[in-house]
């Protein structure tokens, strides 16, 4: 009798380890979408880098975390459209030199996209919407990593900060490229 209760308790164990094992963040998907084709992204401005940096991050992302199986427009449920709407750098500080001229020391970096996820079966919109990234950047041309400023507000700076390597304005588009892919994610978990 004893040993029925053992191997039925080790039973249930590995039934619920297995169960647990492979976590995914699908949660509750809108009904008959378990695909996602990502369009080829659209940039309206000349930072074409970004284009290619959001569409390999955007990709990652979604296969890694598990949240929808990345297909083919043909054979998928749902599609993912990325624009990317302004790309504009803000002088954010200034400095006065000797001959009293105002001179740039920090630039913020700003990003708009725009993403549209569509349900394909049902040809209707499941999400639309604008936002703005951003990162801040230094004008002395020096590595992002000893810039001495928070370039992405996590409140970590320089060597504490592992996303901060790299020339200035480059670094800081990786930055913003890493914060659109992650509010990309937050929006597509976020609307189920």
């Amino acid at each position: 009798m004893i040993y029925r209760f053992k191997n039925l308790f080790i039973f249930i164990v590995i039934i619920f380890i297995s169960g647990c094992s492979i976590y995914s963040f699908k949660g509750s998907l809108p009904a008959n979408v378990d695909t996602i084709y990502i369009s080829p992204i659209i940039n309206s401005t000349s930072e074409y880098m970004l284009s290619n940096m959001l569409n390999e991050k955007i990709n990652e992302q979604l296969i890694r975390k598990n949240i929808l199986k990345v297909t083919e427009f043909y054979s998928s449920d749902s599609k993912l459209d990325v624009a990317i709407k302004l790309v504009e750098d803000v002088p954010s500080s200034y400095l006065s030199n000797i001959n009293s001229y105002e001179v740039i020391k920090q630039w913020k970096l700003n990003v708009r996209i725009n993403i549209i996820w569509l349900n394909n079966y049902k040809n209707d919109i499941i999400l639309d919407k604008d936002f703005t990234e951003w990162a801040m950047y230094d004008n002395s041309g020096l590595d992002i990593g000893s810039d001495g400023i928070d370039n992405d507000a996590d409140g970590l700076v320089d060597a504490e900060d592992s996303d901060e390597y790299g020339s200035s304005r480059e670094a800081a588009l990786r930055i913003v490229a890493n914060s659109i892919t992650n509010r990309i994610i937050e929006e597509l978990i976020s609307n189920w």
